[in-house]
């Protein structure tokens, strides 16, 4: 067996000779200083330890930060499933129950946002495996038309849950406490680490890791000021500078010095591959500081919130950090401006021949002062001639108004809060006006959401990953409560829409995710629905009112409800335009329609009456009924409205109301 494998990986060496066996990066642009261990350590303006004294001390920092540390957070996790529905041949996911033929939906949700009003009962998630396959065959995939689809599994969903409980280290920290840190570190220095303790199941013939049976510990949060990664000029994780990979004994006890052999020089364990470094040098004031290398799978990381970059993302403090300390500075003078170690409010000099009279006047002066500093001192000052301003006031206080004080904070707290997405209504200063204060609201909400997402890709995705859960996932409840309200009426118009949609002759469906589903032509064409309309008016009839005309009243004239918003068309008869266009009128040679219509049905209306001035007409003899008017009253309402000659007037009053009406004068 040993010449066979031999012999294999000889031929192996000219089979794969089709592909490069390196590959070469461009160097990182980031200045970096390397360790002894192969670590970089990024070269800041300033170390991160001063910019965590910054975000601690400063109010203008802290409230931004605090605030999104605690609007992401105050509504808590929540655990929600992936999917409905997922196929197992091509991994369509699927939030509905995809029963075979349904329509197929070439678009489907994205996210899963709707998971408490279409949650699956009870009594058919007890049915769920990994791996279930509809026994009865009424579930198809729509894409590959798989029967083997898959629902999430309820006890994943107790793994995530039981997380959340539990204390996740020794010091009973949960969750949420060390994802608030995490959070933090994101918004300070621009880089998170969550370290992953575990005890490794290693075979001791072999060596080998059994990473299934391998048990988490503790979940820790990492200071980022103490983490250098290992990495090489470009930026490749577990590689020194000369491209070697670097690796660590599992066992803690070997992890002082680092690995340059996928295996143990001392215990002959399988190393991992190197990925940080924490040395607690790199901080100031650690009574006991060590250097601890880690390895792959024991570090959990986010290079990046505000710029994400390959090792080391770049804090948002340093480009705002003398606007920070210029508000600092301005606290420190009013503190000093009020309290007892201030200068005096100003100093009365007077002007003196004698010298040893200054002197005394001087050493007077110290003692009071000493006593009071609030009190107003004269000093004498020797002069050989007499002058008109035998005594003159010096004041030493400038006044907050003229240094315009309350401006300048104003502005600089703006610009701080605007780099996190903090307004300044969060800083106490209420805007006037009730839409500026909801739009600062919003902004800062984005913010909120934005901040969420980034945590849940990049920490919370892992954790479901480590317990080997896929189908259920661990989020952050929103920062504000969906409006219900508006999600209805976008339902509602959606629905308006479809179903004028459908009056057109397009076929509507809805698909397994919930959304519509329009046809790209008509399934009805314009002859069919234009002969449907003339079978409609041939009824009879059924209003319950005697004699001609509507049953009801006449319809309201169409008028523009908001200036500016265009009114409804109004059409013409079949095959004009609109009112009062050239091609409108039946029979015109500019109508696309008048050759046909004879063919579609018979003329029935008398002389005058078309499809455009049929209801006028109507509510014009009913109206001539309803409040008696004349024979000449109703031709003149008849040519006024209807648009039609004296004799096609005349024609319609006397055949539609000579049975109804009794005039009271004769003919015409």
């Amino acid at each position: 067996m040993g010449f066979r494998d031999t012999l294999s990986a000889f031929a192996s060496r000219f089979t794969s000779k089709s592909y490069t066996e390196t590959t070469t990066r461009p160097s990182v642009a980031q200045p970096y200083m390397s360790t002894d261990t192969g670590a970089k350590l990024p070269i800041f303006p300033f170390p991160l330890i001063m910019i965590y004294e910054l975000a601690d001390n400063i109010d203008a920092l802290r409230i931004p930060i605090e605030t999104l540390n605690r609007e992401m957070f105050k509504n808590g996790f929540e655990v929600v499933e992936k999917w409905k529905f997922k196929c197992n041949n091509c991994g369509k996911e699927f939030q509905y129950q995809p029963l075979k033929g349904d329509h197929t939906d070439d678009q489907p949700f994205e996210q899963n946002q709707d998971n408490e009003s279409n949650t699956i009962p009870r009594s058919d998630a007890k049915k769920a495996v990994v791996h279930e396959i509809n026994p009865t065959g009424e579930m198809e995939c729509d894409t590959c038309g798989s029967n083997d689809l898959k629902r999430p599994i309820p006890e994943n969903r107790k793994k995530l849950e039981d997380m959340l409980e539990a204390p996740i280290n020794g010091n009973q920290q949960t969750l949420e406490d060390l994802s608030r840190q995490l959070e933090r570190d994101l918004e300070v220095a621009d880089n998170a680490y969550c370290l992953v303790l575990k005890n490794y199941k290693i075979d001791d013939r072999t060596g080998k890791i059994d990473h299934n049976a391998s048990e988490v510990k503790e979940l820790l949060r990492i200071d980022p000021p103490q983490v250098a990664l290992i990495a090489d000029s470009d930026g490749r994780i577990g590689f020194d500078d000369k491209r070697n990979e670097i690796f660590v004994c599992p066992r803690f006890e070997h992890r002082d010095k680092r690995l340059t052999t996928p295996k143990c020089d001392r215990c002959g364990a399988e190393a991992l591959k190197a990925v940080l470094e924490v040395n607690s040098v790199y901080s100031i004031g650690i009574p006991q500081p060590k250097r601890v290398v880690y390895g792959e799978g024991e570090v959990i990381w986010k290079a990046g919130k505000y710029k994400p970059s390959l090792l080391y993302g770049y804090s948002p403090i340093y480009s705002i950090w003398s606007k920070a300390m210029s508000l600092s500075h301005m606290d420190e003078y009013i503190r000093k401006y009020f309290d007892k170690m201030r200068p005096p409010r100003g100093m009365l000099v007077i002007a003196s021949r004698n010298y040893e009279t200054f002197r005394k006047s001087w050493d007077v002066l110290e003692e009071k002062a000493m006593e009071d500093p609030y009190t107003i001192h004269p000093l004498l000052v020797e002069s050989d001639k007499g002058s008109k301003n035998m005594a003159q006031w010096l004041d030493f206080t400038g006044s907050l108004k003229e240094l315009e004080f309350t401006e300048i904070r104003r502005e600089l707290r703006m610009i701080i809060g605007a780099v996190f997405g903090v307004l300044p209504l969060y800083f106490g200063e209420l805007p006037s006006g009730w839409s500026q204060e909801g739009l600062q609201v919003t902004i800062t909400n984005r913010a909120i959401k934005w901040g969420q997402d980034i945590l849940f890709n990049s920490f919370f995705k892992k954790f479901a990953a480590m317990l080997d859960v896929d189908d259920w996932e661990l989020r952050l409840k929103g920062g504000e409560e969906n409006d219900k309200l508006r999600d209805l009426q976008i339902q509602g118009v959606e629905i308006q829409n479809m179903a004028a949609m459908q009056a057109m002759g397009f076929e509507v469906t809805k698909t397994h995710t919930g959304e519509f589903k329009v046809s790209k032509n008509p399934i009805i064409n314009p002859t069919m629905m234009m002969l449907e309309g003339s079978n409609e008016d041939e009824k009879p009839n059924t209003s319950g009112s005697k004699g001609r005309g509507r049953g009801t009243a006449a319809p309201k004239e169409d008028q523009q409800e908001v200036d500016g918003k265009p009114k409804k068309q109004r059409p013409s008869d079949k095959g004009g335009v609109a009112q009062g266009a050239p091609a409108s009128g039946s029979g015109t040679s500019q109508s696309k329609k008048a050759e046909i219509q004879p063919y579609l049905q018979p003329k029935k209306f008398p002389d005058g009456i078309t499809p455009a001035n049929f209801e006028i007409v109507k509510s014009t003899l009913q109206s001539a009924i309803d409040f008696d008017w004349t024979k000449t009253k109703a031709v003149d309402e008849l040519r006024t409205k209807a648009n039609m000659t004296v004799r096609q007037a005349r024609e319609i009053v006397k055949q539609e109301l000579s049975d109804t009406k009794r005039w009271e004068e004769d003919g015409f």
